[in-house]
C-alpha cells in the first residue's frame, strides 16, 4: 500500500513540474531567457514610461575638424523613453554640455528624438542601445594667449548644427530604478566646425507604469 502511495505521489510531482516547465514562458527569439519576474524582466514592457538623466564629470576624447584632444567634461541630459511594444523605446532628450581643454572651452545645448531597444541579459542587467539626432547649439571660448611676447586677445565662436547620437549602456536594475554606464557618440552632420566626441556616460532613473 505504501509503495502504491509513493508511486502515485512521484507521478503526481513529475506531472506538476512538467506543466509548471510547459507554462513558463518562452523566450523571445534571439533573446536569452530572463524571468519574466525579475527586475531586468520587467523593465522594457508596452506602456512603461522611463525618466533618467545622464550626469557627472568624465574624461572625453574630443575631435574638432582635425585637431585631437582630451577634455574633463560635465553633463547634464535628462530623458523621457516610452515603450511603444515591448523592449522598443521612442524618446526625447535635452541637456547642456560644458567640455574644457587647455586654453578653450565649449558649452553645448541640445535637443532632440531617439529609439532604442532593451535586450535583458540576465535577471539584473540588460543593454539598452539608443540612438537618434539631435539640434546643437554650440559655443566654443579659446583664452588669451602669449605667443612670441604679443598677448593674442581672448575669442569666441558659435556653431549650430544637427548631430548623430548613440549611447550604448550596460543597465543594472532593482525594482522601478535603474543605472548603467556605457559608451556613447555625438557626431556633427552639419555645421563648422564639426565635432565629434566619444565618451563614456552614466546614466540613472527610474520607471512608471
Amino acid at each position: 500500500m505504501h509503495n502504491r502511495l509513493a508511486v502515485f505521489g512521484t507521478v503526481f510531482v513529475l506531472m506538476g513540474v512538467s506543466s509548471a516547465a510547459w507554462a513558463q514562458p518562452k523566450p523571445e527569439p534571439g533573446m536569452p531567457y530572463v524571468s519574466p519576474n525579475s527586475p531586468s524582466g520587467v523593465f522594457g514592457e508596452r506602456g512603461q514610461l522611463a525618466i533618467m538623466g545622464e550626469a557627472g564629470a568624465l574624461i572625453t576624447h574630443t575631435h574638432v575638424s582635425g585637431a585631437d584632444g582630451s577634455a574633463t567634461t560635465l553633463l547634464i541630459r535628462p530623458a523621457v523613453d516610452y515603450f511603444v511594444i515591448d523592449h522598443l523605446s521612442v524618446g526625447a532628450f535635452a541637456g547642456i554640455e560644458y567640455s574644457s581643454s587647455s586654453g578653450a572651452s565649449t558649452t553645448t545645448f541640445g535637443i532632440g528624438p531617439r529609439v532604442g531597444y532593451d535586450v535583458p541579459l540576465s535577471e539584473r542587467f540588460s543593454l539598452w542601445p539608443k540612438a537618434g539626432f539631435s539640434f546643437n547649439s554650440t559655443n566654443f571660448k579659446v583664452d588669451a594667449q602669449s605667443v612670441g611676447g604679443v598677448t593674442l586677445p581672448a575669442t569666441s565662436d558659435s556653431n549650430t548644427a544637427l548631430a548623430f547620437n548613440l549611447y550604448v549602456p550596460l543597465m543594472f536594475h532593482s525594482h522601478h530604478y535603474f543605472a548603467g554606464i556605457g559608451p556613447s557618440v555625438d557626431a556633427d552632420i552639419t555645421g563648422s566646425p564639426k565635432t565629434t566626441t566619444i565618451a563614456a556616460r552614466m546614466v540613472i532613473g527610474g520607471w512608471l507604469f
